[in-house]
């Protein structure tokens, strides 16, 4: 077990009931055997009254759970930020409800961490999505390699997931907003900064039920939208 290094996990959730009470215990399971000092912070974004519910029954049933409500859905991008400016403990780390990076994982992951600023993980293997994801995200990361050439040198996955030490969050909690830009522009908000990042390979867990919700048009214009305005915005801060 680990102490003196405390875990805030924040999972986003909207509607996926069949998921959520084996994620949540999965999670737990995880965090009490890994963690002297955790939380698990749910962010129920909008989600049905079936879901909600769900989600309160499975919540209550474990300590150490705090659960943020949006009273409308306001997709992935704001909901993981709210998560992130609640989070209470020394690190902070998003996942997603299919928990594509296994929870069992954490303790060590928090280990690799010891000594950064930021931890960057990119998947092995990006498996288990559809063609329209696979062709959506392969097009946003060209965008993100293309405007910002030197920042995201030598990293080739800046929309799965990271663990960064609240301390630094003042120094890059995004502009953005969009689903698919909150991430890299924390990520590349860190590396403008000169903080102490690192980049790791981890295993991926593709889902297994459910339906991702992500790579509507809406969010691929939101998204580039929030590039541009960031490529603009580093040159004037950080570039000149």
């Amino acid at each position: 077990m680990i102490s003196g290094a405390g875990l805030s996990v924040i999972i986003p959730v909207y509607n996926e009931k069949e998921l959520l009470a084996p994620a949540i215990k999965r999670s737990m399971d995880a965090l009490s055997s890994g963690f002297s000092d955790y939380e698990l912070i749910i962010v129920n974004d909008g989600s049905d009254a079936s879901g909600t519910l769900e989600l309160k029954r499975a919540a209550g049933i474990y300590p150490g759970i705090k659960v943020i409500n949006n009273d409308v859905n306001l997709n992935l991008g704001i909901s993981i930020q709210r998560g992130f400016m609640a989070a209470s403990k020394d690190h902070i780390l998003f996942n997603s409800i299919d928990l594509p990076l296994a929870p069992e994982d954490y303790p060590a992951l928090i280990e690799k961490a010891r000594g950064l600023d930021m931890l960057i993980l990119q998947r092995e293997v990006y498996a288990g999505a559809s063609l329209w994801r696979k062709i959506t995200s392969r097009s946003n990361l060209f965008l993100i390699k293309t405007l910002f050439p030197v920042a995201s040198r030598g990293i080739r996955d800046l929309n799965y997931t990271f663990i960064f030490r609240r301390d630094i969050r003042s120094k890059i909690m995004p502009v953005s907003k969009s689903p698919a830009f909150t991430q890299p522009e924390m990520i590349l908000r860190a590396i403008y900064n000169k903080l102490k990042v690192q980049v790791v390979t981890v295993p991926y867990h593709p889902r297994t039920a459910g339906k991702a919700s992500l790579g509507k048009p809406h969010d691929i214009i939101w998204s580039m939208y929030d590039m541009l305005r960031f490529r603009v915005m580093a040159f004037r801060r950080f570039l000149r």
